[in-house]
């Protein structure tokens, strides 16, 4: 009787221990491969954005992208719509570049003079 009972207990603790291990392993493996984060700056005359991959920095933008003349963000809100459409690209291993018609469906202002 004895025996039985000791056998119960060590087969719960085995499979206590394969099932704690199980779920360790799947947390483990479902963290996103990739990290990004961004960051939101003031810069002299507006705004700019950073990206960094795991506490590196991959970009800096102090200014619009796509605009010819060195323009930064009119606002916070603008340069994190932006952060984020890059990071949305470089998750889906895509070019990062933003074009014109982006930041317009993105209803970021250009012109900061009101």
């Amino acid at each position: 009787m004895k025996f039985k009972i000791k056998y119960i207990i060590v087969l719960v603790l085995v499979i206590s221990t394969l099932l704690c291990g199980f779920i360790m392993f799947k947390t483990i493996t479902n963290k996103p491969i990739l990290e990004f984060e961004t960051q939101v700056y003031q810069v002299e005359s507006g705004y700019g954005y950073s990206i960094q991959y795991h506490q590196k920095t991959l970009i800096k933008q102090d200014f619009i992208p796509v605009i010819q003349k060195n323009q930064s963000f009119c606002n916070y809100e603008d340069a994190q719509k932006v952060a984020t459409l890059v990071v949305e690209k470089l998750v889906k291993k895509q070019n990062p570049r933003i074009s014109l018609q982006e930041l317009k469906n993105l209803n970021i202002q250009i012109n900061c003079i009101n």
